[in-house]
């Protein structure tokens, strides 16, 4: 049976899974040979390290004045790509062996991550923290929708279809 987490621990789990994240996507953007899916996984990086610092500036906000803060949506195009470093979310990236691995594996964590943030939405009283928990939710969604796509492209076209103009 599983229990109810306090919002600290919860934003302990969130902030560990997003620093797992970003050095997941970095250390696959070493290992992709195409530049398109490079580019798009070293955003992924950047990005979800910008999740980690929003998360570690709501705790310290939460902490010192019990407030939660605004959250600005961002975009994938917004970052610029980080490539490299870090320890790939308990995942050693030459298990994955191939595109469509690391693909399926980054599909997966960002539905857990998704659904995360929808609990921790759900859990929340505040509007202010209702608001950034959902946008973060959706943005989440969002990797999700991308990744999605490229396993796509890869699988029954065989290249990368990433092109910085998804709309997000």
């Amino acid at each position: 049976m599983s229990r109810k987490l306090g919002l600290e621990e919860a934003l302990d789990i969130a902030m560990e899974a997003e620093l797992k994240a970003q050095a997941f996507y970095a250390q696959a953007a070493i290992e992709i040979q195409d530049p398109q899916g490079r580019d798009l996984l070293g955003r992924l990086a950047a990005f979800e390290l910008y999740h980690y610092q929003k998360l570690s500036d709501l705790a310290r906000s939460l902490q010192e004045d019990g407030q939660f803060i605004a959250y600005e949506t961002q975009t994938v195009e917004q970052f610029a790509p980080t490539i490299g470093g870090g320890e790939a979310a308990g995942t050693q990236i030459e298990e994955l062996k191939d595109n469509a691995g690391i693909l399926s594996k980054a599909i997966e964590n960002e539905k857990i991550a998704g659904q995360r943030y929808r609990a921790l939405a759900a859990e929340t009283d505040d509007p202010d923290g209702q608001d950034m928990f959902r946008k973060l939710a959706n943005e989440e969604m969002i990797h999700q929708r991308i990744l999605e796509d490229e396993f796509y492209s890869i699988s029954n076209q065989g290249t990368w279809g990433w092109s910085r103009m998804y709309g997000e």
